[in-house]
């Protein structure tokens, strides 16, 4: 059997099935399959807050929200799907936030921090989900731009556990945002940043004003009261059936789940540590390193 529920799925099943922390499992009613601590721990995502602008007047539908809709509705514009069958160009080629910077906070650190996205379009709200939820039903949304900042290594971690032992419950997830102190500090370096580089030349024909956080909120006490109350999932989340050679791993190297026979999990849930830029890649990687697993028979 493969579980590839993802690290919010994957441990809520587990967990359901009698297979986690005893203690948790023993307070809803539900019988202890296999007592294994870790399963729902570790979880970890890389927390983003945005930066975002209103075009100045003369840029009407240069955002790629004013492209992808026939103005003052929200029906999607016709021309932007001909334009991508016929020509394999335009709004309907991008992920939205597929330009960007990996960048070091610190010029002594190994690797990056902080990640830079570029969105071409205003935010409706400062949380980023929100927008995206929101723009659905938005007839109107002024040309602008965004940056979104993440940070790519944060060192916090949450957890999910079991809201109740009916099925149909959403788990409780706890995203452990800023439980570690320097991952808050990463942020404020990057809406710093981005504040910076859009106050640079190449922005004074678009740059009009700054919606969020605002011109007001300047102070490092004020940016992370910003982030605290508007920090959003960059939908990056791992680790909750942490694989590993130990004792208290939920899922050996070859995926299989310990303790427990003929059952591997397949999804991003195995990732003892978060990856410092996008997880997609490596989620692929490991569903084709479980084929390779399955065809040796290992």
């Amino acid at each position: 059997v493969l579980l590839t529920s993802g690290s919010i799925g994957s441990p809520q099943i587990l967990l359901l099935s009698g297979v986690g922390p005893a203690s948790q499992l023993n307070k809803l009613g539900i019988s202890v399959k296999h007592n294994l601590e870790e399963v729902g721990k570790n979880l970890q995502d890389h927390p983003a807050t945005v930066v975002s602008y209103q075009c100045s007047p003369g840029n009407d539908g240069v955002s790629t929200s004013s492209k992808l809709r026939i103005p003052g509705t929200t029906i999607p514009n016709p021309l932007s799907f001909i334009q991508w069958a016929l020509t394999g160009s335009g709004p309907l080629t991008s992920s939205a936030c597929d330009h960007g910077a990996y960048v070091k906070t610190d010029p002594n650190l190994e690797s990056p921090d902080l990640q830079l996205r570029f969105i071409a379009a205003r935010a409706i709200a400062a949380d980023g989900m929100n927008t995206l939820t929101e723009f659905k039903n938005t007839k109107t949304l002024p040309d602008g731009f965004s940056v979104q900042c993440l940070v790519a290594r944060p060192q916090s971690k949450g957890s999910v556990e079991l809201r109740s032992k009916n099925p149909k419950d959403k788990p409780i997830i706890k995203s452990g945002y800023f439980t570690y102190n320097n991952d808050i500090k990463v942020m404020r370096e990057g809406i710093k940043l981005a504040r910076k580089l859009v106050s640079s030349k190449v922005f004074d024909k678009y740059r009009g004003f700054e919606v969020y956080p605002g011109p007001d909120i300047t102070t490092d006490e004020q940016i992370d009261n910003y982030i605290k109350s508007t920090v959003h999932t960059a939908n990056a989340l791992v680790g909750t059936c942490r694989m590993g050679s130990d004792e208290g791993a939920v899922v050996d190297p070859y995926l299989r789940v310990n303790g427990i026979k003929k059952l591997r999990i397949v999804d991003s849930s195995v990732m003892p540590s978060i990856p410092g830029g996008q997880t997609a890649a490596a989620t692929i990687m490991i569903a084709e390193k479980a084929v390779d697993f399955l065809l040796i028979n290992q």
